[in-house]
């Protein structure tokens, strides 16, 4: 039998980064049970992630987090990437989130909240405490995409500046929070034409691990 730490490092090593391209014309289709199995996966799954660690109590609307996460279904992304050439007129033929937008069961927004310049006794400070910020948050990312390539599930880490530039007075997502990731989920078992692009970087890893170092302290 497997241990724990077994089961987890083989999720840790099967996460990739998978492109699930769709043709806003004609997007990826899925069934009712389907759209109700991978809402509720999906949703469970963005809450098993907030137990990511973090340092700093960010103190708003009665919330110690410092990340937000807004869930758009797959009729409000199909319903985006028909809209975006009219909300966006100069969008550039190849980009690809229309196609991401046409491509997945579900979308989910993670954002971080910036401590305010007001609150630190000096910059130093309001610099460390907004790395902290940003770090807490990108572990509940990750935490998403474990829980959801352990599920079977495709996924897509985008920066998603373009929905930040562009899309988040149409999503009703304050100004003061700066988005973190974009998680493309795509469900098993849709119907339709899509193109699946993996990370252009995955082969690129290194296999001798000369990032790590061992190092020891020496008193003077």
């Amino acid at each position: 039998m497997e241990s724990e730490y077994q089961v987890l490092s083989q999720v840790i090593h099967q996460r990739k980064t998978d492109k699930v391209l769709g043709d806003p014309a004609n997007a990826v289709a899925y069934t009712p049970e389907q759209l109700a199995e991978g809402d509720a996966l999906v949703k469970q799954a963005i809450r098993d992630s907030g137990m990511a660690p973090f340092h700093y109590d960010r103190k708003i609307s009665g919330m110690a987090e410092p990340w937000r996460v807004y869930w758009l279904d797959c009729a409000s992304c199909r319903r985006m990437a028909k809209a975006l050439p009219n909300v966006i007129p100069d969008l550039k033929p190849n980009n690809k989130m229309p196609g991401l937008l046409a491509g997945c069961g579900s979308l989910a927004l993670y954002t971080w909240l910036p401590q305010s310049p007001e609150a630190a006794a000096d910059s130093k400070q309001f610099a460390r405490v907004n790395r902290e910020h940003l770090a807490a948050s990108a572990a509940a990312v990750q935490n998403l995409l474990l829980l959801l390539t352990s599920a079977g599930y495709r996924n897509y880490w985008a920066s998603g500046t373009l929905i930040a530039d562009h899309l988040f007075d149409h999503l009703g997502i304050s100004g003061d929070e700066v988005l973190m990731a974009a998680v493309f989920v795509h469900y098993p078992e849709g119907q339709g034409d899509f193109q699946i692009l993996a990370g252009k970087h995955r082969e690129n890893r290194s296999t001798t691990f000369d990032w790590l170092s061992e190092i020891e302290f020496k008193q003077a």
